[in-house]
Parts: structure tokens; sequence; C-alpha cells
């Protein structure tokens, strides 16, 4: 562990490192508060020098933790109809599916609402609460690489969304309620969001571990060019033969290992399971002994024709839109990638950054499934169950997140070298 000073520095001189989009070298830079240094060629922002950055996210995740104990301590939602009520809890959106034999999105709601975002807030405030304390550097480390390798998969502000689109959906049949737990769940949602904007990676893993050797850098070249690997998780630049990164121990490879194949392996299962995401049930109501079992695209036109519009286009773009966009920007950037169609590499780079941003967004739909399973139990008047749907759905979201995970995006600009070269 270096030494460092308790005094919040002016300036922040983040390491030289290599972008991780499309591995330009990028020397090091001094930054003052409230700047942020890109890549020269792709725009990719590298670092950020925060405010206070030693002391924010521990304020906001303290904040965080009591807003989610409230919001288990209360009623969530209430719905009645025909003299009829229900309430329910927070945790019943994930016990009901549990109970109903759907553990595979119990499982996906548990860590994706409570397991990781709490051990993404714990960790944050235990590795700034002990940065100038001992604390072993391997568990520094470790709970480093948890941070930010947990992070795509927080989705408590997705499950937000999907509450509310369920209570547009409730409220032509239904009086419905908010309890305080659902205000708390809010203050939770804001508090967890302001607390990841608030602290910069590439910042603490200098702040815990000091900064790397200088190096001399030729900013036009590529990492891989002059036998440099720079690290996904830290930043870090090390030699090309390094097994593990010299500051935040990961395991190194000059471009992710599996190549195409994986992805390709992986976009061909979401493929696979979008059939069945489309053409089976993802919700099954029981009205009054009627049973009306409802697909995506008819929950879609259902909306439409309540003249619930925005609503409509929401779920229609995010479930049935943007899954498949996302699949075939996919494919297209594998084929390529593969014939090695090296022309407008900025774009392509444009194209696969949609695809990361926007494919959490999907899981609206099986979040507000989830909601509406959870409160409607009126076992005599109405019940709501989760469709076969639900589940192939699901996997279709968090494959193609898997998928555009494992697409190395540095593959597109190792095209555009070799094109270079040959010239």
């Amino acid at each position: 562990m270096h030494p460092v000073s308790h005094q919040h520095p002016p300036t922040y001189t983040h390491d030289a490192t290599a972008c991780e989009e499309c591995d330009l070298l990028v020397p090091a830079t001094e930054l003052a508060v409230g700047e942020t240094s890109s890549c020269p060629r792709c725009g990719h922002t590298l670092t950020r020098h925060l405010p206070e950055q030693e002391r924010r996210p521990i304020a906001y995740g303290f904040a965080a933790i009591i807003m989610f104990v409230l919001s288990n301590a209360f009623t969530f939602m209430s719905f009645s109809a025909k003299g009829v009520g229900q309430e329910m809890t927070f945790l019943q959106c994930i016990t009901t599916l549990v109970d109903q034999g759907y553990l595979f999105l119990g499982a996906v709601l548990s860590i994706t609402l409570i397991g990781l975002p709490l051990v993404y807030i714990g960790s944050i405030m235990l590795v700034l609460w002990r940065l100038d304390k001992d604390l072993h550097s391997k568990a520094l480390r470790s709970l480093g690489r948890l941070l930010c390798r947990s992070k795509p998969w927080l989705m408590v502000d997705v499950f937000l969304i999907g509450v509310l689109i369920s209570l547009v959906k409730l409220m032509g049949m239904a009086d419905i309620k908010m309890g305080l737990s659902f205000w708390a769940f809010v203050g939770y949602t804001l508090l967890l969001i302001k607390m990841i904007s608030s602290l910069d990676r590439m910042w603490l893993w200098q702040r815990l571990f000091g900064p790397t050797a200088a190096r001399e850098l030729d900013p036009e070249e590529s990492a891989l060019s002059c036998g440099l690997v720079g690290c996904h998780i830290c930043g870090a630049l090390n030699e090309q033969d390094a097994h593990s990164c010299v500051r935040c121990g990961d395991h190194l490879h000059s471009r992710k290992p599996g190549g195409l194949n994986r992805t390709w392996a992986l976009l061909i299962t979401s493929v696979i399971l979008y059939v069945p995401a489309n053409l089976y049930p993802i919700m099954d109501t029981v009205f009054l002994g009627d049973d009306s079992p409802s697909t995506i695209m008819g929950g879609v036109v259902l909306l439409w024709a309540m003249g619930s519009y925005p609503i409509a286009a929401v779920i229609f773009f995010a479930s049935v839109v943007v899954p498949l966009v996302k699949i075939l920007a996919l494919l297209w950037l594998c084929y390529v990638v593969q014939r090695g169609q090296g022309t407008s590499p900025l774009g392509k780079l444009k194209l696969y950054r949609m695809t990361e941003f926007v494919g959490r967004w999907s899981m609206i739909d099986v979040f507000v499934v989830a909601i509406l399973a959870g409160l409607i139990r009126l076992d005599n008047l109405m019940t709501i169950y989760p469709g076969p749907a639900a589940v192939a759905f699901a996997g279709v979201v968090l494959v193609t997140m898997v998928a555009a995970m494992s697409f190395d995006s540095r593959l597109i600009w190792d095209l555009q070298q070799g094109e270079r070269e040959r010239e």
C-alpha cells in the first residue's frame, strides 16, 4: 500500500492506459476536479476526476441501505377491485415466483435487485472506509474486481420503470395505491444511481495501489502493436506476456478469450430463445374463472386499445424491437469482423455501444410480470400467473447481455490497423 494524503487533491494525474474499446494508447493526463479524460480516437470516457470521491459514495451508500430496509418494511403496492383487496410487499414479487415454480425468474430478481446491489454498496463503502487503513491487498483487489464486474447487472432502475408500467396497466381495472415502501424504493434507486455516478473506477484503483510505472508511449499506436495489454478492470498497462494485472490481479488477455466463436454461440442461443419468448404467453390472467393468456405483442395491443399509447410504445420498443435489433446488430458486427471488413470502425463501435446500453432495459417486461403476479392474487376474482414465455424472454435478455460483453470491440480497430499496414 502506498502512503496517501488525507486531503482531497486539486488535480489527479491518471496513469497511461489503453482504451478498452479501441486499444489506442493514451498517455497520462492531469485532470482538475470536474474534468474528464476521453480516448482521442473513439471518444470513450477513460476516467473522471469527480469531487469528494472518498466521502460522497459512503454517504450515498448509508442512505441507500436505510432506504432498502424501509422498502421491505411496509406495503409496496395495494390493489382493490369490487370490494376485494390485496397488498404486496417488495419481497413478494420474488417469493410469488418461487412459490409458483419459477425458480429461475426468482433467482434473477433476487440477484439483480437485492444480492448484487447490496454487495456493490457494501464493497464500495468498505473499500473507501479502509483507504487509509490496513486491509489485506488480496481482499482489496477482490472487492475492486467485484465492483467492476457487478455494475452492469444492477437493475433496480429498470425494475422501477416496470413498477410504473404495471401501475398504468392496472389503473383501468382497479384502485391502486402506492405504499410507503414504494417511495422508499424510489429513494433507494436514486441513491444507488447517485452512488455509482459519484465514483470513478480508474481513480479508485490508482488511489488504492498507486500509479503504475511511467513508460514512453506512442499515442498513435495500439497497445497490441507495442506489446502491451490494457487491463479492463483497473486500466493499468501490462506487458503482453503477463498472465495477471500488476495492479488488480485480474487475468489478462490481449483480446477476449474465445474470439468470435463464443459470441456466435451466445447469439444463436438467444435467437432460439427469442422464438418461444414471443410465441408463448408471457402472462396468464384468470378472471372469474376465465383464463386469458397474453403474449408480449398481445399486451402491447391491449395497452394501445386502452389508450395508453406511450406505455404501449415503451413495451413494444423495449420487449420486441430492442432484443431483435440487438441480436441483429451483434450478428452483423460478428459477420463483418470475421469477413475482415475494416471500413467505418467508429460507426461500428457506436452501434456496439448502443447494443450494450439498451440491452438491460428489455428486462422491463419480466419485472412487470413479476409485479403483477405478486400483487394480483385474488383467488375468487382475479389471479395473474407468469407464462412460459417469461422464462424464455429473461433468457434472451441475459444471454444477449453476455454476448455483448463477450464481443471484443477492439477487433474492429484491428481490421483498420491491418488495412493501414497493407497500404
